[in-house]
């Protein structure tokens, strides 16, 4: 986290003049949000670019029930900022951002950052390289989740082999931690359905024998050999 907040080291407005980093500033209105707090949500209008000044941003695809969780995708720090695709394709939010610790954010309307991509080549390098850098993130975590699912899926719960420092991003660990604790509960979950459908088969097997018991005894040949053993009992009295 930066001691003192620059716009020049934010990447997107790194190749403009201290001049025109001057004017963005007068332009920037600060907000500050609690923990947990939204920052927008999924379907909001997409016009505002929002920078990190401090704390901790995610992004994450909100739950239906609850529309304020929701597993992170990723999470910004001081200097880095979020929302520029919906300035770009003019879509609504694709996902929604919350502050995971109590953050002060920056935010510059639509039509400015639209105005300064204009008149500045470098600032649009730099928001595209933003935005292949957010694309090969996205394949990174995408590959993490299907490796975790296909292993879940396949029963293998082991988990000795992700080691924590393994993921040099902090939402990959985090991912990681997060598919765990799940294998963990998924596998207890098994254990407990493992026990319960034993003692239902040991339920239903004794409900067999006893049935099996009952057509017996109601079998003519079981009613014969009882008469005949009655008839012998009563022959030796």
């Amino acid at each position: 986290m930066m001691e003192k907040f620059s716009l020049k080291e934010v990447q997107i407005f790194s190749q403009l003049s201290e001049a025109a980093l001057v004017e963005i500033a007068k332009e920037l209105k600060t907000r500050q949000l609690a923990k947990g707090e939204l920052v927008f949500k999924q379907g909001d209008p997409g016009d505002e670019l929002i920078i990190v000044e401090k704390g901790r941003i995610s992004i994450f695809a909100p739950l239906e029930d609850a529309p304020g969780d929701g597993q992170p995708i990723r999470f910004f720090q001081a200097g880095e900022v979020l929302g520029e695709m919906a300035l770009i394709d003019r879509k609504p939010r694709s996902l929604s951002a919350r502050a995971e610790e109590p953050s002060s954010i920056l935010i510059l309307h639509g039509s400015e950052f639209r105005r300064i991509m204009s008149q500045s080549p470098g600032m649009t390098l730099s928001v595209m390289t933003g935005l292949s850098d957010r694309i090969r993130y996205t394949t990174d975590f995408l590959r993490e989740v299907r490796m975790w699912v296909q292993r879940i899926a396949e029963g293998d719960y082991l988990i000795g082999e992700f080691e924590e420092g393994k993921y040099r991003d902090r939402t990959l660990a985090t991912l990681a931690a997060e598919f765990t604790q799940m294998a963990a509960r998924v596998q207890e979950r098994e254990e407990i359905l493992r026990k319960e459908v034993l003692q239902l088969r040991i339920e239903i097997d004794q409900v067999k024998r006893e049935q099996d018991a009952q057509r017996i005894m109601e079998s003519d040949y079981y009613k014969s050999l009882k008469e005949k053993a009655e008839s012998l009992r009563k022959r030796d009295k």
